[in-house]
């Protein structure tokens, strides 16, 4: 007959940080970065997953490789639609076909 075996006592998960909320508000840096990001995935005919964003008190700034001028000023327009958006730095953005 088997017995059965006291497991020990599972610690409560750790609070959530004030911090970690901060950054799922809408408006906070982090939260700021995903939309642009969402936003630039669906851009049509822009590499969105090639491109990174970085947000610090609400500039972001677009780095990464674009396939034309076109491309680099729809995908600053995207950014820019984000709300809490203050400016878009596309300088970052290289226009011009990789080198293979």
């Amino acid at each position: 007959m088997a017995t059965a075996t006291a497991l020990p006592a599972q610690e409560a998960p750790p609070a959530v940080d004030s911090g970690d909320r901060a950054a799922e508000q809408p408006g906070s840096d982090a939260w700021i970065s995903r939309e642009v990001k969402a936003r630039l995935l669906r851009v049509r005919d822009t590499p969105g997953m090639e491109i990174h964003v970085q947000t610090r008190g609400g500039m972001v700034s677009l780095s990464g490789q674009v396939g034309s001028q076109s491309e680099a000023d729809r995908m600053s327009a995207a950014a820019a639609a984000v709300d809490g958006v203050i400016s878009v730095d596309d300088s970052g953005l290289v226009i011009g076909e990789p080198a293979n």
